[in-house]
Parts: C-alpha cells; sequence; structure tokens
C-alpha cells in the first residue's frame, strides 16, 4: 500500500501494520516519535528541522499516526522557540488527514481535543505561538514554581499555567495521568525523552524512523539518542523494520516495547 491510497481507517491501520507489524489502535501508554540518523561512529542523532533536512513522507505519517492517537501531547518551550510555526493538529493532504481524523473518531473513541502540555522554564515563550492557538488542542504550560509571575497574565485564555517544583518530564507524565489521560504521545529533544527511559522507565513504545543516508547536510544532526543497547535496556522488543525509498532516500521504520 502507498501513502497516496489511504482514504479510511482501515487504510489508515493497515499502513502502520506494514510498517512496524503491529496495530497502532492497539498502542497504548506512553509513545515517543523520533527521526533519527546513524553518523560513521555509531551513535544515532536525532534529525533538527530546518530547510535542509532529508524529507519522508512516511515519517510524516508516523507524526501524524502518533497525534491522532494521543489524548495529550507533550513537547517543551524550547522545541516551540526552535520552530516558530510549529503547529500539532493533524497535517498532510486532505484524504489523509480526514483517514487519520476517522481512525482517531471512530477506531479509537477519542472524540475530544487531545491536551498539549508544554514543558518550559517559562522564559522566551511567545503566547501567540500557533502551539497555543489551536483550535484542536487544550494548551497546558508547565513551569517551575520559581518562574516568572506575569506567566499566568501572558498566558490569560490561552493556556493553563501550571506550576510545580518538581516540573520535569517525568513530572509532567504524573500530571497527565491525574488528569485520567491513558495515551501520551513524546515530541521531545532527547536530553528530555532520555529522561523518561530512566529507571522506572515511563516510555511503552517508540517509533523509530531511521534515514539512511551516508551523510547528511550542514546542521541536520543533531544530538545523540539513545544507543541501540540503552533502548534495548528500557524497551527489549523489536519490531517492523520496514524498508521505503522516499523523495530523500531509503529509510528504515522501527516499533520498541516493553
Amino acid at each position: 500500500m502507498q501513502l497516496t491510497e489511504i482514504k479510511s481507517a482501515a487504510q489508515v491501520r493497515a499502513f502502520a501494520r506494514q510498517l512496524f507489524g503491529a496495530d497502532p489502535a492497539d498502542a497504548g501508554g506512553v509513545l515517543q516519535t523520533s527521526a533519527t540518523w546513524r553518523d560513521l561512529a555509531g551513535a544515532r542523532r536525532v534529525l533538527l528541522i530546518n530547510d535542509a533536512t532529508p524529507r519522508s513522507a512516511t515519517d510524516f505519517f508516523v507524526l501524524n499516526l502518533a497525534r491522532a492517537r494521543a489524548e495529550a501531547i507533550l513537547t517543551t518551550g524550547r522545541i516551540l522557540r526552535d520552530e516558530p510555526t510549529l503547529q500539532h493538529a493533524l497535517q498532510g493532504p486532505a484524504k489523509l488527514v480526514t483517514a487519520l481524523r476517522s481512525f482517531r473518531h471512530d477506531l479509537l473513541g477519542q472524540n475530544f481535543a487531545p491536551w498539549l502540555l508544554v514543558l518550559s522554564s517559562g522564559r522566551a515563550l511567545d503566547p501567540a505561538h500557533p502551539a497555543f492557538n489551536s483550535a484542536g488542542l487544550r494548551p497546558l504550560l508547565l513551569v517551575p514554581d520559581t518562574a516568572p509571575r506575569q506567566l499566568a497574565r501572558d498566558f490569560a485564555g490561552t493556556a493553563e499555567v501550571l506550576r510545580d517544583a518538581q516540573a520535569g518530564p517525568r513530572r509532567a507524565i504524573a500530571l497527565l495521568r491525574e488528569r485520567a489521560v491513558r495515551r501520551i504521545t513524546v515530541e521531545a529533544g532527547p536530553t528530555t525523552a532520555r529522561t523518561l527511559y530512566e529507571q522506572p522507565a515511563l516510555v511503552d513504545e517508540l517509533w523509530r524512523s531511521t534515514c539512511e543516508a551516508p551523510a547528511l547536510p550542514a546542521g541536520v544532526a543533531g544530538a545523540a539518542f539513545l544507543s541501540d543497547e540503552e533502548l534495548a535496556r528500557a524497551l527489549p522488543h523489536r519490531s517492523g523494520g520496514a524498508v521505503r525509498r522516499e523523495e530523500s532516500g531509503r529509510w528504515r521504520f522501527e516499533r520498541f516495547t516493553r
């Protein structure tokens, strides 16, 4: 099946099975998506998003599928600062977006807007950022209790500001659980995400896209992600391994679970 053929929730499910060897409707708990590249030393590095980043329509589908299943999305203020036009609404060709919405509503029974929890120091964060102004999201801003007091005024009517002395990725997951959130999608950089893999690990599942280009343009290879050995300790079960030819070259798609 090709992405251009997807017009229904059933086809979304079937395409995801091709990639990961599993039904995405069964995915639960805390899910992270990550686009990576293996450098010459064998380290896996996340791909930074800019004009030079190799593009993959399949990786973009994976990101949007993870958003479609999410009852909450966890991201960071740093990502919003680095990507001032970033949106978390479902994106892609109109027929694919309709199919993803059907997957969310009809197969998962989720007829409500997901939370968007932004973990931040609270500094240099723009209330006008699209992430805080999407009709399809319920924004939360989690900051330390030492964050500037004017945040409540700056984000009034835009995001609910949560102050917590233990503000961090693990606390963010706990706060979402307190709101009865079952499915959480993590869109965070390697430093933030790594904390969630520490024992006891809070990530239940990883969908990893790997660009297999021999080299990357300057400014695209980001920080190192978990090594395969570290990942195996937290998520020992691997499935998928589908390889697809994209406009930018060869990509591999894998799923890791507990």
